[in-house]
């Protein structure tokens, strides 16, 4: 299998198919409709030289769609959750959960309702841990 960055194009496709062929993501996600734009932050130490973004159409318990996030997808979305690499590293790998990241503040929600946010972190832990099943690989240990 080829091995891809992620937060990438290819990884955005990867992870919405997944998400797709999740009946649990289906379940925890049937009623989140929206969009969310998933930023890591710049770490040169990871590899990462620069701030990634990707954004994810959610729709029911479906991924219509997911790309790299541009500024107009940024400022669209209905939230934007923000960790730096090593964070995004536990929160795939399913070795940190992402309410309690969001709780200590490792994983902040930099747009939108928290408390319209909340009633989705079934889901959410649903999409992560469809993301983590993609796999992936961060630029520095690529």
């Amino acid at each position: 299998m080829e091995r891809m960055e992620v937060f990438t194009d290819a990884w955005c496709d990867a992870c919405c198919a997944r998400l797709n062929a999740s009946a649990e993501y289906r379940q925890a996600a049937a009623t989140w409709e929206g969009t969310v734009v998933l930023v890591m932050t710049a770490d040169a130490a990871h590899g990462i030289p620069g701030e990634r973004a990707v954004w994810i159409d959610a729709h029911h318990g479906h991924c219509r769609d997911s790309r790299v996030a541009t500024a107009a997808d940024r400022a669209s979305a209905a939230y934007v959750l923000q960790a730096d690499a090593a964070t995004w590293t536990r929160l795939l790998a399913g070795e940190t959960d992402p309410v309690s990241a969001a709780m200590t503040g490792k994983l902040k929600l930099t747009k939108g309702n928290l408390m319209s946010l909340a009633k989705y972190a079934a889901a959410a832990r649903e999409m992560l841990r469809a993301a983590g099943e993609v796999g992936g690989t961060f630029p520095a240990s690529a």
